[in-house]
């Protein structure tokens, strides 16, 4: 048996004093303080990078900041010249020649480009609707898209939160991409975080500059994860009514909409063309599938070379220019889908 003295000396020696609690105490909370502040200078540090350095050193961040820039200056502008904005995504910017067709277009008309890669029909459609509820009215939106970007159901996401969606439009834009809590809530802080919004962004810029092949590999991998196409029957329903949602949304701002059908070695897009001209959908189709060679396009075969761009691009000038001297002479609009 114990003695209750040697009982004693073992529970003192087994608490420490008050001293020695109150002392590692103070360390843990100044550890805690400690910790927090890293990560919220972490944290700041990498939305200080997203929002001002990163457009600096990437020639695709900053060339969607400037054109995002140039689409803002449309409500500022007290310029007499109609500004057309040409929307759209890589088949737009591999398409278009935008130093030459402002110039050829010039003075008659102002035209802005505003390209993002991997965006389709809901980014476009809460895209214009956030453009014309910060008042930018364009005389034109030339938009291009073919009928599988027109039918998806999916968004580009956090990005668009950021760059193309408004607040009031991030929970109608998740409802209709069919997005669950988690991508919504995503999307929300997307929306006031450049660092979420932009992270695949850098992630892919980083992959691109250390691994170009293998980020090649993960580019042609993720161009072949795309959805087959409904039938033609449900397509054109599909495509229908999305013409006629962003045709409304256009007009009821004053807007005059032109869908611009880009050109493809596949037959899918006269798809489209009928939807639009069943819902009197002002459209252009320049080149159907067979009228431009295949010689035109890029490897990918969906994308324009040089050649193709200079072709294509002339002939956006050229609807544009008819479209406009038809806006000035009719009044109101003609609904009609010519010229094609």
């Amino acid at each position: 048996m114990h003695s209750s003295i040697s009982s004693s000396d073992h529970d003192s020696e087994a608490t420490p004093p008050p001293e020695a609690l109150a002392r590692r105490g103070r360390q843990f909370r100044r550890a805690t303080v400690t910790l927090i502040a890293s990560l919220v200078c972490l944290l700041l540090g990498a939305e200080v990078v997203s929002r001002y350095f990163f457009p600096r050193i990437s020639q695709i961040e900053s060339r969607i900041r400037e054109d995002e820039r140039q689409v803002r200056t449309i409500a500022s502008s007290s310029d007499s010249q109609p500004a057309v904005l040409l929307a759209g995504n890589s088949l737009l910017l591999r398409g278009l020649d935008y130093p030459r067709i402002r110039t050829e277009l010039a003075p008659d008309a102002r035209v802005i480009r505003y390209v993002i890669e991997n965006t389709e029909y809901l980014d476009w459609y809460y895209g214009l609707r956030h453009l014309f509820a910060s008042g930018a009215r364009p005389s034109m939106v030339v938009l291009c898209l073919n009928v599988g970007q027109t039918v998806s159901p999916r968004t580009l996401g956090d990005y668009s939160a950021r760059h193309l969606f408004s607040a009031s439009d991030l929970l109608p834009a998740a409802h209709d991409a069919g997005m669950d809590a988690t991508r919504t809530s995503g999307l929300i802080l997307a929306h006031w975080s450049a660092f979420y919004a932009s992270r695949a962004t850098m992630r892919n810029f980083v992959l691109n500059k250390a691994a170009p092949a293998y980020a090649a590999t993960m580019h042609t991998l993720a161009d072949n994860t795309r959805a087959p196409l409904p039938p033609d029957g449900e397509l054109i329903r599909a495509a229908r009514t999305r013409l006629r949602a962003i045709d409304t949304l256009c007009r009821q701002s004053g807007v005059e909409l032109v869908l611009l059908i880009p050109p493809s070695l596949a037959g899918h897009n006269d798809l489209l063309a009928a939807a639009a001209e069943h819902e009197q959908v002002k459209f252009d189709y320049p080149f159907p599938a067979g009228t431009l060679y295949p010689d035109l396009f890029r490897s990918d075969g969906a994308h324009l070379n040089e050649n193709g761009a200079a072709i294509f691009t002339h002939s956006i000038a050229r609807i544009v220019r008819e479209r406009l001297a038809v806006k000035n002479t009719a009044s109101p609009l003609s609904h009609g889908a010519e010229p094609h």
